[in-house]
């Protein structure tokens, strides 16, 4: 039976001190070194009987219930506020929610493969930090409970702001006037409005995901907002001064006096994301995303002669 030991070594001048009593006649070399400067070591030792190993190669005590261990300590392989515990990183880990933004430092260059985790010690150790952000490549070999996994697969739905469409246009020498209408509306699609369905695997987890805008609340730059449930109208000439059928607004004052004299308009899109999982698992994921333009509305003069 191979037992491994975690002992520290203490270096002197002309003096190494490995406390790990009678375990070995002679001092072995030192395989590998753990973050915390201890020596983690393999001595051959004679099976005795009735003796089963503490756990096998993939955490589980004689093929059963998963074991954890953190440099030798037993710990949960689960918890509520952490997450999941990562035998090869030695640390629990929870999927980062939000994820970081695609410039962040914390991808390492890798947006937008792999994903971002916090990784948190379960013992406290003198002289470490307990752990912080973590890129990984692929689903720490822990596994992920459903939830992270959705939200894996959700990041993976490219879910986009309000593709905004709107009358004036924030177009050089385009002016709307106060009293007339102005239309909103997003370009609809899977990405900009929905519905958008994906069934995806992460940590050996897979959830189907479905998306789709709940609203869209446009703020108008003038105090006053407006909530859209549908995409809007395309506005047309043909529509004249009729006001939007679903997603509209009207000025009362000019945009005169404000920041480049236009009135600045902000939509953000309400993204709601159900998803179905294993073992009757479900849940809902909301995603607010804002996109943003200005508009310059003037106002109308009538000239009057005798």
């Amino acid at each position: 039976m191979l037992i491994r030991l975690i002992v520290l070594l203490t270096l002197t001048v002309g003096l190494t001190t490995v406390p790990v009593g009678a375990a070995s006649a002679q001092s072995p070399e030192c395989e590998r070194f753990d973050r915390n400067g201890r020596c983690t070591i393999s001595i051959e030792s004679p099976s005795t009987p009735g003796t089963q190993p503490v756990s096998g190669g993939d955490g589980r005590s004689g093929g059963g219930e998963r074991q954890c261990a953190e440099y030798g300590v037993p710990v949960p392989c689960s918890s509520e506020t952490s997450g999941t515990y990562s035998d090869d990183l030695q640390c629990y880990l929870r999927l980062r929610d939000p994820q970081p933004p695609p410039d962040s430092p914390l991808w390492e260059g890798n947006y937008p493969e792999g994903a971002v985790y916090q990784c948190s010690s379960a013992l406290s150790y003198p002289g470490t930090i307990g752990g912080g952000p973590v890129w990984l490549p692929g689903p720490p070999d822990g596994g992920l409970t459903p939830e992270a996994a959705a939200q894996v697969v959700v990041r993976r739905m490219d879910l986009r702001a309000a593709d905004i469409g709107i009358v004036p246009e924030n177009q050089p020498g385009r002016i709307g006037a106060v009293g007339a209408p102005v239309y909103m509306w997003t370009t609809p699609g899977p990405t900009t409005f929905g519905p958008q369905s994906l069934t995806g695997s992460a940590g050996g987890v897979t959830v189907t995901a479905t998306a789709k805008v709940d609203r869209v609340v446009w703020s108008m730059g003038d105090g006053t907002s407006v909530t859209c449930r549908t995409p809007g109208t395309v506005y047309e000439d043909r529509f004249g001064f009729r006001p939007s059928p679903d997603c509209g607004h009207r000025y009362t004052r000019t945009s005169a006096g404000r920041p480049g004299s236009a009135y600045p308009v902000s939509a953000t899109s309400f993204w709601v994301v159900d998803w179905t999982g294993p073992a009757g698992s479900s849940g809902r994921i909301t995603v607010d995303l804002l996109s943003s333009t200005s508009i310059v509305v003037g106002e109308l003069q009538a000239l009057v002669t005798r």
